[in-house]
């Protein structure tokens, strides 16, 4: 069997599509049919679009997920979480694995805040109490 090139070009699909079809399984062959898309679904899209972009920016921020997803990434409150880690955590080992650890579960914790107001508010009201503490230092 022979690999036919150009026969499998033009159905590549790109990553994007592929993450629109975990949301909407007949999203590939709605687009190959160039259906018109409703005007709820471009503004689920919309949406959609504007959430990943926010947690993409807030990932490839310079950390601090939960504060930049509770606050901004610019907010006051995150820049001096960040200086915290910075100035204090980051100079001793113990803070340097907090942080590592941090670093590795906080964008699964920003992904379950998003869907369980609860959480949102737990997170929100621990990092106020904190941030309260390191301000008073």
């Amino acid at each position: 069997m022979t690999f036919n090139k150009q026969k499998y070009s033009k159905t590549a699909v790109s990553a994007s599509d592929v993450g629109r079809a975990a949301f909407c399984p007949q999203y590939l062959v709605l687009k190959n049919r160039n259906a018109r898309v409703s005007k709820s679904a471009q503004m689920a899209r919309e949406k959609g679009n504007k959430a990943h972009y926010q947690f993409n920016k807030a990932a490839n921020d310079r950390g601090c997920f939960i504060a930049s997803h509770l606050y901004g990434v610019d907010h006051f409150k995150t820049n001096d979480l960040r200086e915290f880690r910075d100035k204090t955590l980051l100079k001793t080992f113990i803070g340097k694995m907090l942080v590592s650890s941090y670093y590795k579960t906080s964008p699964m914790l920003v992904r379950i805040s998003e869907n369980v107001p609860l959480i949102h508010w737990f997170f929100k009201k621990t990092i106020d109490m904190f941030h309260s503490i390191i301000r008073r230092k």
